[in-house]
């Protein structure tokens, strides 16, 4: 994805020892893998760390803790890892995501990683002397809550988010249509509300808020809450209706299907609200949030200050997308990946910059529709005096203004027209992975860096 050469230095940064030396870095797992997560902490020894979990539809799943080896080759050698492992635990069923405890001004210790899957788990992850593969030492990974609504039974969980301006708060979406707010010190369930009339598939807070959170699910929208006020929400977006074949006939792959005797389009149709799999709320602008759908090949991103409408798509995927995420340093960029075994890199602010410039022709033009029209209701007016008074003038200047209005007006509307549909936006960066890409993970402390998943490979990506 980088250009320029597979040696750097981050002498200053971070120790060059336990700094990456080239551009691609590789992990390979004994298992398939799926959900990823790096550290985010700043120490020497967590810089480079990551979490992953394996898939695999046996209960017999791993969550493995990795660390860039201090030896790893700095030639570009794809069949030697970079990374070795550090910790290991077995859980049943495969998570879907994993995150690292946020950054804070006194660091948990130890460090706390969160998986989902079939309950909310909270493991410690403590550093040993323990001497571990390609020189790195072992973690200790202990299990420290695993939370559940129900001591029976609970619906699976499909996603969460820590919330990074109090730490102590873990929000969990479910198939059950709930979300659930969690203390993580008492271990509880602070509040849980139905967010979806059908599943909740992911849930994300807002930047730099720790009430106000925005979810996506099976009925094809995105909904904004607020904490402190839930006996309302906001939807701020619902994926356009596609057209889907009847279910009478399970054989049909097309949108449509042709009868036996007419050879003719069959009109059993069916309108589809595709599921929304996956959201990412902006990590430093709280007003854009990027989505996408079930067999979409484009990313939306939501301005929550225009719901309703897509203001960007991001146009390249040519397979399902599987992943995005939001830059960590820039309120402009964020990554994807999909089936197509591609993972593209996106910058929107000159899409954003036209867009605002539209809106401002839109809002110029509606007022200078607005002012036309009052001027012509004005000379209608002057118009019907002229039909009891033979002094007054002509009526031809009314005409002319009701002309100018006219043109203004379709004018405006289509400033407005042309406001409501979103910006197409092509890739800045493409990187071809050998297989279709399940996961990616951008780096918090080295955005330069990009982690995907696919197969049973890892691998780190230098921008």
């Amino acid at each position: 994805m980088s250009t320029g050469s597979p040696f750097y230095s981050t002498a200053g940064i971070t120790p060059d020892a336990l700094s990456p030396r080239k551009e691609i870095c590789n992990y390979f797992s004994a298992y398939p893998v799926y959900s990823l997560a790096w550290s985010r902490r700043e120490d020497r020894n967590s810089m480079f760390r990551m979490a992953l979990s394996s898939f695999l539809e046996e209960p017999a799943n791993k969550v493995q803790v990795i660390q860039l080896s201090p030896h790893h080759d700095p030639q570009h050698m794809p069949e030697r890892p970079d990374f070795g492992v550090v910790g290991e635990v077995n859980v049943d069923y495969p998570l879907t995501k994993l995150l690292w405890h946020p950054p804070s001004n006194g660091y948990a210790q130890p460090d706390l990683l969160a998986g989902t899957g079939d309950s909310l788990r909270l493991w410690e992850c403590e550093q040993t002397s323990e001497s571990a593969e390609l020189g790195l030492t072992k973690t200790n990974m202990r299990l420290r809550a695993k939370m559940t609504t129900r001591a029976d039974y609970s619906e699976p969980i499909t996603s969460f988010d820590w919330n990074q301006v109090d730490p102590r708060l873990i929000i969990t979406s479910s198939i059950d249509t709930t979300c659930t707010v969690w203390d993580i010190e008492t271990q509880q369930a602070k509040t849980q509300l139905i967010a979806h009339d059908r599943e909740v598939f992911d849930v994300s807070f807002v930047a730099g808020s720790q009430d106000i959170f925005a979810s996506a699910g099976a009925d094809g929208s995105i909904r904004m809450f607020d904490l402190r006020s839930l006996d309302h929400s906001t939807i701020l977006y619902e994926a356009p209706a596609a057209v889907a074949p009847s279910s009478s006939d399970p054989s049909l792959g097309d949108a449509a299907y042709y009868s036996e005797n007419a050879g003719v389009p069959s009109a059993r149709l069916a309108s589809l609200t595709p599921p929304l799999l996956r959201l990412s709320c902006n990590a430093l602008d709280p007003n854009y949030i990027a989505t996408f759908a079930l067999d979409s090949h484009r990313v939306s991103v939501i301005d929550v200050r225009s719901p309703g409408t897509a203001v960007v798509q991001l146009v390249g995927h040519q397979a399902p997308i599987h992943a995005i995420s939001w830059s960590p340093t820039s309120p402009s960029q964020l990554c994807s990946a999909g089936a197509d075994s591609r993972v593209l890199v996106w910058d929107i602010q000159q899409a954003l910059t036209t867009r605002q410039h539209q809106q401002r022709q839109a809002l110029a033009a509606a007022a200078q529709a607005k002012q036309l029209s009052r001027l012509t209701a004005a000379g209608k007016s002057d118009f019907s005096d002229a039909l009891q008074s033979p002094k007054s003038p002509s009526s031809a200047g009314s005409g002319a203004q009701t002309s100018n209005a006219i043109q203004a007006a379709a004018q405006a509307a289509a400033a407005q027209a042309l406001v409501q549909q979103p910006t197409n936006v092509a890739p800045s960066l493409t990187y071809a992975a050998r297989l279709p890409v399940n996961s990616l993970a951008w780096h918090q402390n080295s955005p330069e860096w990009i982690s995907i998943g696919f197969g049973n490979t890892i691998q780190t990506l230098r921008l």
